[in-house]
């Protein structure tokens, strides 16, 4: 996507080797079409980024919502509001999953051996 039609927006991606997870049933949202967007699962495709019909994804780990990039990558227009109820959302978390799995001496291009806890929002809450 071209920096120049779209200046303030960024692109994300999910770390190399890192599969798709849906958010856990515990991860709230901020208004209740939001979380049906979230919720909605299609028959035929296992990984929202192949789905033509799946409008946001949320990235768990990262505390990010996005628009999906349909080019065949895993890559995300990342939102700051929600498109329904207007409200803020989170702000991401990516630079600091990096940082802390560099710290620790982990690969995060190695899912297989990372510790569950960076799969999910649950390394965020071990620290403040």
């Amino acid at each position: 996507m071209s920096a120049r039609l779209f200046p303030t927006h960024r692109v994300m991606w999910l770390p190399l080797g890192y599969p798709w997870r849906p958010a856990l049933a515990r991860v709230t949202h901020c208004c209740q079409r939001m979380a049906m967007a979230l919720e909605f699962t299609c028959t035929q495709h296992a990984d929202p980024m192949d789905c033509p019909d799946t409008a946001l994804i949320y990235h768990e780990p990262f505390d990010e919502y996005g628009i999906p990039i349909r080019d065949g990558g895993t890559g995300y227009l990342l939102i700051d509001n929600c498109p329904w109820c207007g409200t803020r959302l989170p702000a991401s978390q990516r630079d600091r999953w990096f940082d802390e799995l560099e710290a620790a001496g982990l690969d995060e291009s190695d899912a297989d051996a990372l510790p569950a806890a960076y799969l999910t929002a649950e390394w965020r809450s071990r620290r403040a």
